[in-house]
């Protein structure tokens, strides 16, 4: 037996506010009374004609003491101070030393051409766990290998390494990228074995 639709009840639209905005009175009758009490305060101190501003007036005339004893205060100070100036077109000539030009360039470092880097990324008892490693690596763009090796004392292990590397720093780099990653690499060396 089909079962009835079940009819939701329209939503009734929201009534927009129609009723005008009134004006806050209280609001602008506070900020009036506050600028005239200010005008009044700042008027009678600058003319002295009432007493209604007079404090602010002395509290002026104050100031202005103060800072005139401030100033020679700073100037005693300065006058008694035995602190070195130092004249820096004098100074630096005796410090700084011309290079001559005829220094020879020096030569950029070069790989050795009989060793190879390699990024070991990490050793597993299970193939199975080193191919994983792989394949994340390979989603995040490293070319990578496994390798096997056998110990009689520890039985198969399996390396995933990158490379190789023609020189050192490359081999960093990598490892660097992959500690961004989680993984604790180590860089290795190999010599290459001489062609007969």
């Amino acid at each position: 037996m089909p079962q009835a639709k079940r009819i939701k009840a329209k939503p009734k639209p929201k009534k927009r506010n129609t009723k005008k905005r009134d004006v806050p009175w209280g609001l602008l009758l506070v900020v009036l009374v506050t600028g005239v009490v200010l005008g009044k305060l700042i008027h009678g101190s600058q003319n002295g004609e009432s007493s209604f501003g007079a404090g602010l007036k002395t509290l002026f005339e104050q100031k202005s003491v103060n800072d005139d004893e401030d100033t020679q205060a700073i100037q005693d100070l300065v006058a008694k101070s035995t602190e070195k100036e130092f004249d820096f077109y004098e100074v630096l000539p005796e410090i700084e030393k011309v290079m001559p030009d005829d220094l020879p360039d020096a030569e950029p470092a070069r790989p050795r051409a009989d060793i190879d880097y390699y990024v070991q990324a990490a050793s597993f008892r299970k193939n199975a766990d080193a191919e994983k490693l792989r394949a994340r690596l390979a989603l995040k763009g490293f070319k990578s290998m496994t390798q096997s090796r056998t110990s009689e004392e520890r039985g198969t292990y399996y390396r995933v390494r990158l490379g190789p590397f023609p020189d050192k720093r490359k081999a960093k780099t990598v490892k660097n990228k992959l500690k961004r990653l989680g993984v604790n690499p180590i860089v290795t060396s190999v010599t290459k074995k001489k062609k007969t």
